[in-house]
C-alpha cells in the first residue's frame, strides 16, 4: 500500500483536554486516566476535510479536529496523506476542497524503474496562474470571436435603425461597428481572466500543499507530484489514472476527466532533463 511507512500523528485539544491519533486506527484519548477509544477505519463512517477542520464520523459519534491543534503544516499534511489512504482501502465517505496535486488515493507502491527523473520545487502562483489563463484562452479563443461578431452586428443594426446607412456614412459604421465588438470581446477577455485568476486563488487558499515544497517524479511507471514532507520514493500515481495533458513553456498540465489533476513545473527539473521528462510524458499520454 502506498504512504505505508508514514508514522502516526497526534494531534491534542488543549480545550478538551483530550487527544487523536490519526494512523493505523483513528484513537481518542479522554482526560485522565481513561481508556481510549480506538476506532478501526471500517467504523468511520465518513472524513470531510475542509481549510478549516478534520470532521471525522465514526458509527456513533462526531469528531472535530482544527487545523489549529496540529503541531505543524507537515503533520496535517501527513494526517490528510493517512486519511486518504485508509479511504482507498476501506471506502468510507470522504469529502474535501478542490486540489492543485493527486490525492494519496491515487498512489499505488511501485518501483519506479532506471528511467526516472526527480525535481523538487515550490508550486509558483504566477506560473500557475498563468497556466490557468493559457487554458481559458484555449476555450475562449472561439466564444471571444462570437461575442465580437455578434456586438458588431449589433451596433451595425442599431446605427442603421437609428440613423439610417448612406454611401457616405457607411465606412464610418463599419469601423465604428468594428470597434465595438472589439472593445466587448476584449473586456469579456479581462474579467475572464481576473475570474481565472480568482478561481485559481480559491484552489491555493484550500490546499495546504499550494506553498509547500513539492517532489515531482516522472517516470515510464508513472507520476508523483506530492509534499515532500511525506512522499516516500516508490510512490507514484499510474498513468492510467491521467487522460491526456496540456503543456505550456513553464509546465505540464495533466488532466482527468477534463479536470486538472496535477501541475508539474519544468523548473522542477534540471534543463537537461526536461527534454526526457517531456518525452516520457507525451509517450504516456495524448497531448490537446
Amino acid at each position: 500500500m502506498a504512504f505505508c511507512d508514514l508514522k502516526p500523528v497526534c494531534v491534542v485539544d488543549d480545550v478538551k483536554g483530550s487527544s487523536y491519533i490519526i494512523g493505523s486506527v483513528f484513537a481518542v484519548y479522554g482526560i485522565g486516566s481513561e481508556p481510549p477509544t480506538v476506532y478501526s477505519w471500517d467504523m468511520i463512517k465518513s472524513v470531510a476535510v475542509s481549510r478549516k477542520n478534520i470532521r471525522v464520523e465514526t458509527l456513533d459519534k462526531i469528531y472535530t479536529i482544527t487545523n489549529k491543534m496540529f503541531d505543524s503544516d507537515e503533520d496535517l499534511l501527513r494526517a490528510i496523506a493517512l486519511i486518504e489512504c485508509r479511504q482507498k482501502e476501506y471506502r468510507f465517505g470522504y469529502q474535501h476542497e478542490q486540489r492543485l496535486f493527486p490525492l494519496k488515493s491515487s498512489y499505488v507502491e511501485v518501483s519506479p524503474g532506471k528511467e526516472t527523473y526527480v525535481g523538487e520545487d515550490v508550486l509558483d502562483e504566477g506560473d500557475t496562474a498563468a497556466a490557468f489563463i493559457m487554458l481559458l484562452n484555449f476555450k475562449l479563443v472561439k466564444i471571444l470571436w462570437l461575442i465580437g461578431l455578434m456586438i458588431a452586428l449589433i451596433t451595425f443594426g442599431i446605427l442603421h435603425l437609428t440613423v439610417g446607412v448612406t454611401r457616405g456614412n457607411m465606412l464610418y459604421f463599419i469601423l465604428i461597428s468594428a470597434a465595438a465588438g472589439a472593445i466587448s470581446a476584449l473586456l469579456v477577455n479581462l474579467i475572464t481572466h481576473a475570474v481565472a485568476r480568482g478561481r485559481f486563488k480559491s484552489i491555493a487558499d484550500a490546499d495546504f500543499a499550494a506553498r509547500k515544497p513539492i517532489t515531482f517524479v516522472v517516470s515510464r511507471k508513472g507520476f508523483a507530484a506530492c509534499e515532500s514532507c511525506v512522499y516516500e520514493s516508490r510512490d507514484l500515481v499510474p498513468w492510467d489514472e491521467v487522460d491526456y495533458f496540456i503543456e505550456s513553456d513553464k509546465m505540464f498540465i495533466l488532466y482527468k476527466n477534463n479536470v486538472p489533476a496535477a501541475y508539474i513545473p519544468k523548473r522542477a527539473f534540471e534543463k537537461k532533463f526536461v527534454g526526457g521528462v517531456a518525452d516520457i510524458i507525451a509517450l504516456s499520454l495524448e497531448q490537446r
